[in-house]
């Protein structure tokens, strides 16, 4: 009788234990962090952006402050969204994991010109969701762009302006684009690395280019 009752005891314990989260894929949670990551883009939406006349340090601080601003939502987030992934396997927490992984990469590719870190964010997102065509193509963008290429190069012609030359081959990191003031006129040249190490150049006066120099600085080996 003991034994039938110690029986009937751990059963019912047993039943009254909670089972614990989920390990497949509910529409009910993913409904849940469907309404959290709205709210991520919603507050996205509202954020300032850069005046078309923007110069690049202007447009670098908005990034960040538009950051910080959401950060702590974010972070929160993307942490239920990691450890949903983890426990269920549910291939759209990948999606969105990639994809969030993709705008860091624009970022790093368009605003900031760090072409080995968009590479490795959209190499990141691919581990993640391999089949993500936008990652695809952006990686291919970004390593395209890494290096300036002589083809590239012999696009950009004297007389446009930054814009233009902008819409060709891409902005140079901010720190390789040197600026002076002289006689009331703005002289800037825009700096490109090599595959080969050397660097090309691009040469503005008040914005406008009126010169390149393709072998503006040789290789390191070649510099010994």
């Amino acid at each position: 009788m003991r034994k039938i009752a110690a029986l009937l005891l751990l059963l019912t314990l047993t039943g009254c234990i909670s089972p614990g989260p989920p390990t497949r894929p509910t529409e009910r949670e993913w409904n849940l962090l469907m309404a959290d990551y709205q709210w991520i883009q919603t507050l996205r939406a509202a954020q300032k952006a850069p005046p078309a006349n923007a110069t690049r340090k202007q447009e670098i601080e908005l990034v960040l402050e538009n950051h910080r601003k959401i950060e702590p939502t974010y972070i929160a987030f993307m942490d239920k969204v990691r450890e949903y992934r983890r426990r269920t396997g549910d291939p759209r927490a990948a999606t969105v994991l990639a994809n969030e992984k993709i705008i860091i990469g624009d970022e790093y590719m368009n605003v900031l010109s760090r072409y080995d870190k968009a590479i490795e964010s959209y190499r990141e997102a691919l581990q993640i969701d391999a089949t993500n065509q936008d990652a695809i193509q952006r990686l291919a963008q970004a390593e395209q762009r890494r290096f300036m290429s002589m083809n590239a190069f012999a696009t950009v012609k004297v007389g446009m302006n930054e814009r233009e030359v902008r819409g060709l081959v891409g902005l140079p990191r901010e720190d390789w684009v040197k600026q002076v003031v002289q006689n009331g006129r703005v002289y800037t040249v825009w700096i490109y690395p090599k595959a080969d190490g050397g660097a090309s150049a691009v040469y503005f006066d008040n914005g406008v280019v009126y010169h390149t120099n393709w072998n503006a600085a040789a290789p390191p080996q070649a510099q010994k």
